[in-house]
């Protein structure tokens, strides 16, 4: 069973409420994530992404309060993956702040949900691979082994 603990991203860029979002615009442009997650008292209260920056800055706001995200749902890294894609086919949810000791261990973004998807279906494709050439080889031993050729060879 996969575990959120194996598809977070660590090391989460974090601001305050009360940060600029010009300051907010520059975190994510240079440390090249889609979101931060807000810390009011080393507790997640919201997320920020490039688009409510954005929307942030045509509507002239100027406080990273002003534009952030309140829908979030905190997990731990021993929620399992299926727990939080449920979440996320239902819609509104994309990012995910992961505690755990009271403290934001990791971050899970709808990205992370979607390579840790195809990761898995790779490894259930070569395992399909696997088994069929494993099926393959034992087929054609045993046709040869009862085939005229391989009675008169073998016996």
């Amino acid at each position: 069973m996969i575990k959120v603990s194996n598809i977070m991203t660590k090391g989460v860029i974090t601001v305050t409420p009360d940060s600029g979002i010009k300051k907010a615009a520059g975190l994510i442009a240079s440390k090249s994530v889609s979101s931060l997650v807000i810390l009011d008292m080393e507790n997640p209260v919201a997320v920020i992404t490039e688009n409510d920056i954005i929307r942030g800055i045509i509507s002239k706001k100027s406080k990273v309060r002003d534009v952030m995200n309140k829908e979030f749902i905190i997990i731990s890294p021993q929620t399992k993956f299926s727990e939080i894609t449920k979440v996320l086919r239902e819609g509104k949810i994309k990012r995910f702040p992961v505690m755990e000791d009271g403290k934001l261990v990791g971050l899970v973004t709808e990205t992370d949900i979607i390579q840790a998807t195809r990761d898995f279906t790779r490894f259930h494709q070569i395992v399909q691979e696997v088994i069929l050439a494993v099926f393959g080889l034992a087929t054609a031993f045993f046709l040869f082994y009862f085939s005229p050729i391989g009675v008169s060879i073998l016996r």
